[in-house]
């Protein structure tokens, strides 16, 4: 199918007046599906973490925004034309993609993103969704790839592990659901009691709020048997769970670093880390590598990601959900989607 349209409404990041980053709703030209390209229509868009870190610009200096640009690099969507030399893809196939295009460009993130209702990306960026896998989980693979590679450079996860997650945003919870599927013995830290009550729902054995004044580690062990943890999981980013990240790890513990944010201050028993004997490692993102693994894990063990999204509004809102998305106590993962569909472009639903 060809398409006419040149040019698309879309969630923009861009600097307003005062040199704020600000969302709009505005439009993104479209080119035609070129070679080994494909056009692609959205049927949902993720607002993530690094978004908002964006829409407060901070994100680290090394990452260069070339705003104005559209946002979205969670996504999932129908194939609606595809260029000369591709192969694997046809009109009306259901797809999903990683975003990096390589020296640290990241689609969605630095540049043009899925929030479009139209937008061109290269075939070998893409991936199929595979059957019995709807389109709100392939949109959140993306965490799901990250908390996969991450588990990984510390040398996995198994039954015989305690874990202890902190923050329970997308990647917090996933990394409770891939724990959980394991068998591990999972504790879920954050202080919304919307988050806790998802992390049970995915398999924590115990969850808390790690800001409350009553709360200690004797609660955790009285709660599954001991303080402590072989793995420890800081996915919120927050300074205080950072410090405390390391006092959570076990003697010869794994403490994994995955939550985004400038350097802020807080005191850490940073002597710990030789006390303990500790493993310290951080992982951002998800290599190209780790992505078929993840859809590969989540066709085949059946994990409830879709859970995670507790609202879904029109590009139109943008502006609103991203609000709602800041809003712990009241919403995990909110999604976009098309207002309507371009003319001429059918919508496949997942």
């Amino acid at each position: 199918m060809t398409t006419d349209a040149s040019t698309a409404r879309a969630v923009l990041f861009e600097r307003d007046a005062d040199g704020e980053v600000a969302i709009v709703f505005g439009t993104v030209d479209v080119p035609s599906a070129g070679p080994g390209m494909l056009l692609i229509r959205p049927e949902f868009v993720g607002i993530c973490g690094t978004d908002i870190e964006i829409l407060h610009d901070r994100m680290p200096v090394t990452f260069d925004l070339n705003l104005p640009h559209s946002m979205g690099h969670e996504w999932s969507g129908t194939v609606v034309e595809v260029g000369d030399g591709v192969d694997a893809f046809a009109p009306g196939d259901r797809v999903l993609g990683h975003g990096d295009m390589g020296g640290n460009h990241w689609f969605g993130a630095t540049d043009d993103g899925a929030a479009a209702e139209l937008f061109v990306l290269p075939a070998s960026m893409c991936f199929p969704v595979p059957d019995g896998v709807d389109m709100v989980t392939a949109a959140i693979i993306e965490p799901f790839a990250c908390v996969l590679n991450g588990f990984q450079k510390i040398g996995g996860v198994t039954a015989a592990d305690t874990v202890h997650v902190f923050g329970l945003g997308a990647i917090g919870l996933a990394a409770v659901a891939h724990a959980a599927y394991t068998g591990a013995q999972v504790v879920a830290l954050d202080p919304s009691p919307l988050r806790r009550s998802r992390a049970l729902a995915l398999g924590a054995a115990a969850a808390f709020d790690p800001v409350d004044d009553r709360f200690s580690v004797a609660m955790i062990a009285q709660e599954v048997g001991r303080p402590d943890a072989d793995i420890v999981v800081e996915a919120s980013g927050a300074s205080g769970a950072q410090a405390a990240a390391l006092a959570h790890a076990a003697h010869q513990g794994r403490v994994l670093f995955m939550g985004l944010s400038r350097p802020r201050s807080a005191p850490a028993q940073l002597s710990l880390i030789v006390e303990r004997d500790l493993t310290v490692c951080s992982s951002v993102g998800a290599p190209v590598a780790i992505w078929e693994p993840s859809i590969r894990y989540l066709a085949r063990a059946g994990l409830d990601l879709g859970s995670l999204v507790t609202r879904t509004l029109p590009f139109s809102q943008a502006a609103e959900a991203f609000v709602l998305a800041q809003d712990s106590a009241a919403d995990i993962k909110v999604m976009l989607r098309p207002d309507t569909p371009p003319p001429g472009v059918p919508v496949q639903q997942g």
